[in-house]
């Protein structure tokens, strides 16, 4: 259960921390009778593993909020620099023979995904759009950025209204494949560091240093279309390295 604090806050500090709270105890409520009652779980759609993660995950949201609004307002920030791209190794190796770490629980990522397993919560989904719709509130989170941002997880989790939620920044990162495991994979960033180093962008490396395994259906690889069913096409860019003989496997690939 979230504890107010006694100091004296802000009205939409308040109003914020009060609705963080309210939330919060609803969805401990949930947790402890799908403990107490496991048909409850069936109907709630919430176990209570992910109740209490779920509460950890309000506790930070909470907090963050406080820690910025008690903070002055920076500057604005120089629009960012383009994202580099991710490399991904073909093969992670395991060690078979220690005991792998219980995995953690993991909170669901997808847009509106609360009232989807707790239903019960449209209302706090209407109180937050209301909250947000406020003259007052808008002014607030215009004049500072950051409050907005605080507030994006909670808004995605509930499925607000998007005009009301601020952009989310996300940037998308070209996704290069390198043929082996770690190892191959780093030495793939360090040599793409290095090219970058001299003065190439980010597209001219990858057009020098890397193979595009097309999809018959893609016109490029920076250009890929979407399929019919909104899934991506199966086309990758493969890491063949900048300098020496091209990777073994990917020689028909090459230009």
């Amino acid at each position: 259960m979230f504890v107010r604090n006694p100091m004296t806050l802000p009205p939409f500090l308040d109003r914020v921390s009060g609705f963080i709270a309210r939330l919060a105890d609803r969805i401990a409520g949930f947790g402890d009778q799908a403990g107490r009652d496991p048909l409850a779980c069936d109907r709630a759609g919430l176990d209570p593993a992910h109740a209490g993660a779920l509460l950890a995950r309000l506790r930070q949201l909470a907090a963050r909020f406080r820690a910025v609004a008690a903070s002055p307002i920076p500057p604005p920030r120089p629009e960012p620099k383009p994202a580099e791209p991710r490399f991904v190794a073909t093969y992670t190796p395991t060690d078979t023979t220690a005991d792998s770490p219980p995995e953690p629980i993991r909170l669901p990522r997808s847009w509106r995904w609360l009232p989807r397993l707790v239903p019960q919560v449209a209302a706090e989904r209407a109180q937050l759009e209301e909250m947000l719709r406020d003259p007052a509130m808008a002014e607030r989170l215009a004049a500072d950025p950051r409050l907005g941002r605080s507030l994006l997880p909670l808004g995605w989790m509930l499925g607000v209204d998007r005009a009301l939620l601020p952009p989310s920044g996300w940037r998308r990162r070209q996704l290069i494949v390198v043929p082996g495991g770690p190892a191959e994979a780093a030495a793939a960033v360090a040599e793409y560091a290095a090219t970058r180093a001299k003065g190439k962008t980010a597209a001219e490396v990858i057009a020098l240093c890397c193979v595009w395994v097309p999809h018959r259906l893609d016109c490029g690889w920076d250009r890929q279309r979407e399929s019919g069913s909104g899934r991506p096409r199966h086309s990758w860019l493969v890491w063949r390295g900048c300098e020496g003989p091209v990777l073994p496997g990917l020689a028909r690939f090459s230009a």
